[in-house]
């Protein structure tokens, strides 16, 4: 019930900022893209973007059009703000969006050179793999959904080594692909998930310095985010013995340590 509550007030919170922006807002703002794929960090990322005063930035708006143009969807996101709003924006996975073949997102992103792209990426894609395969068993792509499972969350995972390396590979030739030549007139800085982790502080100064904002420090109430999967790659996978024997000998291998 209190997690029911909870989402109506969010709900209707957003709708009445909307209103009030389109009663009295503006378009003098900057645009901001978060640049990604899954289980990087994004959220976290986007969560401590949006608690600054001056930050309003969505989630994966473009993920599922439901039968709209992205241009449509990028017009609706780009609508009036509130007068003090420096930065609006949006969170942009590789694959994006996923039921429609209308991919003009992109091509509307690339010919725009003044928003400001920040490309979030995982040093240990390894983690980030076997993350998703959990979050596909268990059903929870949060640590808010995993808080409201009432029984044990068994969340070990066994991987199919082969697949598992060709996702792998897959992912490295993604990140170069959308990295910095595919954008290299538009103000575009990267990050890692452990980076933002390890110096959260340190990497959210050097974000807002990128965008020309004030520091602000985010009360740790507004953050209520907290990492899932934190156990050790052994403890997560089934076969992992298996998997050790295998990656050992690939240009993965360091993503065991």
């Amino acid at each position: 019930m209190a997690n029911t509550k909870t989402s109506t007030y969010i709900f209707l919170k957003g709708k009445l900022k909307k209103c009030i922006a389109q009663l009295f807002g503006n378009k003098q703002y900057e645009k901001l893209v978060i640049l990604g794929r899954q289980r990087t960090g994004s959220s976290l990322l986007k969560t401590l973007l949006h608690a600054h005063p001056k930050i309003d930035i969505e989630g994966e708006v473009f993920r599922l059009l439901e039968g709209k143009s992205c241009r449509t969807v990028w017009k609706e996101t780009f609508s009036k703000k509130l007068p003090w709003i420096k930065y609006a924006g949006f969170k942009l996975f590789y694959n994006h969006p996923d039921d429609s073949e209308d991919r003009e997102v992109w091509e509307i992103l690339n010919a725009d050179t003044n928003v400001k792209v920040i490309h979030i990426k995982r040093e240990n894609i390894l983690r980030t793999y076997i993350s998703k395969l959990i979050a596909l068993k268990t059903g929870a792509w949060n640590s808010r959904q995993e808080e409201e499972k009432t029984e044990f969350l068994d969340k070990r995972v066994k991987v199919d080594v082969e697949h598992c390396l060709n996702e792998l590979r897959e992912i490295k030739k993604l990140e170069a692909q959308f990295g910095k030549t595919r954008f290299p007139n538009h103000p575009y800085i990267e990050l890692s998930f452990e980076e933002l982790t390890q110096d959260k502080e340190g990497q959210l100064s050097r974000i807002y310095s990128f965008l020309g904002l004030e520091y602000e420090k985010i009360e740790k109430t507004k953050i209520n985010l907290k990492r899932q999967n934190p156990e050790g790659l052994r403890e997560l996978i089934l076969n992992y013995d298996d998997l050790v024997e295998k990656i050992s000998h690939s240009e993965f291998k360091n993503l065991l340590s």
